[in-house]
């Protein structure tokens, strides 16, 4: 089941929203269920009591509790970097107070119905993608770990620590190797990390900030690629460019 979101202050549009993604998903095949809260405040309750939405499409000018804020609320507080967050909004003036969020795309109002249907493909897509596997040898076994739970690889001595969400793994091996095997939305930064863009909270030239609080270093030789690529990738996920 594919759990959809919808958080506007506008009931219409909401229902009419609504009615084109049921409608949509049926196209597609994919089986969706779909919510809808038409404050920050009411969905922001309901996330903190667990509900998981894998794509969400959200209003930035929210009255009381605005769309950045809630988007930043489910990325830094929640540490939730896999759900797909599409902002809407009749302004195209947010560009830059975007980036933290990391949104799969910008929709302006109104929203075709063509757009809505590219937004569904695009997420189903890079879910789909997103259910491979780094592998790796301890011992005579070996480990699984999807690569979307994996914020950052770093190299300790002679040992690779996996660092994910709520816990860390580690194993030998050499940090160059294990960059060779990775898609691009890895990054390696340093010669002590690869880092995934998806838990990048925030970036400068010389560090990144990562969804779990951690400031990590961009050595020199690698601080052109690094902020080429990390823009390309915001440009990738935004189809219209605004980043």
């Amino acid at each position: 089941m594919y759990k959809i979101g919808i958080c506007d202050d506008d009931k219409i549009l909401c229902s009419v929203l609504e009615e084109q993604i049921y409608e949509l998903s049926k196209e597609i095949e994919i089986k969706a269920d779909v919510e809808v809260w038409y404050s920050g405040e009411s969905i922001q309750k309901d996330l903190k009591k667990g509900i998981e939405l894998d794509l969400l499409f959200l209003d930035i000018e929210l009255v009381h509790k605005n769309g950045i804020a809630v988007g930043n609320f489910i990325r830094s507080e929640m540490e939730n970097m896999q759900t797909h967050i599409v902002y809407i909004s009749a302004r195209e003036s947010y560009a830059m107070q975007l980036f933290k969020v990391q949104p799969l795309d910008f929709l302006i109002k109104p929203i075709s119905k063509e757009n809505i249907r590219e937004v569904l493909i695009r997420s189903v897509k890079q879910k789909s993608s997103a259910d491979a596997c780094f592998e790796y040898q301890k011992g005579s076994s070996v480990f699984r770990v999807p690569l979307r739970n994996i914020a950052y690889f770093m190299s300790m001595d002679k040992k690779i620590i996996i660092v994910k969400k709520d816990e860390k793994e580690e194993f030998y091996g050499k940090l160059k190797n294990i960059a060779k095997t990775l898609p691009a939305d890895f990054l390696m930064i340093h010669q002590s990390y690869i880092i995934n863009q998806a838990y990048v909270s925030e970036y400068s030239y010389e560090m990144v900030k990562m969804a779990d609080g951690e400031h990590l270093n961009i050595s020199k030789p690698y601080r052109k690629e690094t902020r080429s690529k990390i823009m390309q990738h915001q440009k990738a996920k935004m189809s219209d460019g605004i980043l």
